[in-house]
């Protein structure tokens, strides 16, 4: 863990001093300078293009007068697009089921039609997360740098040879929390199939993390998007060798169909690598 004093040069930095100027409006992304014979190359219009290009913007942080933590309807209402007909070209996927809010992800592929790549890296990443892991990584370090204990909140930092998402650093740099952020799939995500299970379908990923996270100081949180995610990483954790999480089959369908509140599930477990669940929607609350 790499221990340093607040940079008030970084945006992210909980300590950094708000500006007194106005914020920055949202407008439409300029020109990329898109050729006819481009645009009829991929099938999409000239708005098209430029949607897609501000939602990649949006995704890698760079797009100015919008934050994560924000409905990306705000973006699509600046332009004249057909969202069904992107996500039939495989360009774009919709995210309805996020705290209450709609966001998009851009394909590999509607990043080459648009022309805009995916950052990742420290303090964005991972090059395969969709938009909904990003706004939870992105209202779990709003959330802790809020806290008056927390000097910093380091993004994607390397723990013993892996990735965690968050790592939370207090006023005498102490680690108080690791954090991982589970986006996923939920039933309300348009295009889903109604046979298909919501969550993550790599168990040997959740496991992997909730190892690490066991490992690592501080306390052991998981952010996920909704309950169903919840109980999807619990029945994950649950079927797991050697992981002490055993949740029996009626609390994992009371907790993915919100019967179960994960505010009374968080008073009854005791895992070392699962101290705490929070939503997105409790994150947002606590903003």
């Amino acid at each position: 863990m790499r221990e340093h004093p607040p940079d008030p040069r970084d945006p992210h930095d909980p300590t950094r001093q708000s500006s007194d100027s106005a914020p920055t409006p949202l407008t439409r992304v300029g020109n990329r300078g898109y050729t006819t014979s481009h645009l009829e190359e991929y099938g999409i219009t000239r708005d098209e293009a430029e949607f897609m290009l501000a939602v990649v913007k949006a995704m890698n942080g760079d797009l100015d007068g919008y934050n994560l933590t924000e409905s990306m309807t705000s973006i699509k209402s600046l332009y004249e697009i057909h969202e069904e007909k992107l996500q039939e070209l495989g360009f774009l996927k919709i995210h309805s089921g996020v705290s209450r809010r709609k966001y998009y992800s851009i394909t590999a592929d509607g990043q080459e039609a648009c022309r805009m790549t995916k950052k990742h890296g420290f303090d964005i990443g991972d090059a395969g997360d969709d938009t909904p892991h990003r706004v939870g990584v992105e209202l779990t370090r709003q959330y802790y740098g809020t806290r008056g204990d927390v000097t910093r909140v380091e993004v994607s930092p390397s723990e013993g040879g892996s990735r965690t998402d968050l790592v939370v650093v207090d006023t005498d740099f102490n680690r108080v929390a690791t954090v991982e952020v589970e986006g996923g799939r939920v039933s309300a995500d348009p295009g889903v199939p109604d046979d298909a299970s919501p969550g993550i379908n790599d168990y040997s990923s959740l496991r992997h993390d909730y190892r690490v996270l066991a490992e690592a100081d501080g306390e052991s949180v998981w952010v996920v998007r909704n309950h169903e995610i919840a109980a999807n990483v619990l029945r994950a954790l649950t079927a797991g060798d050697s992981i002490p999480v055993n949740i029996c089959r009626n609390s994992l369908r009371g907790i993915e169909n919100g019967r179960i509140k994960i505010g009374e599930f968080n008073e009854q477990v005791d895992a070392p690598g699962l101290d705490t669940i929070l939503t997105f929607q409790q994150l947002r609350n606590r903003l």
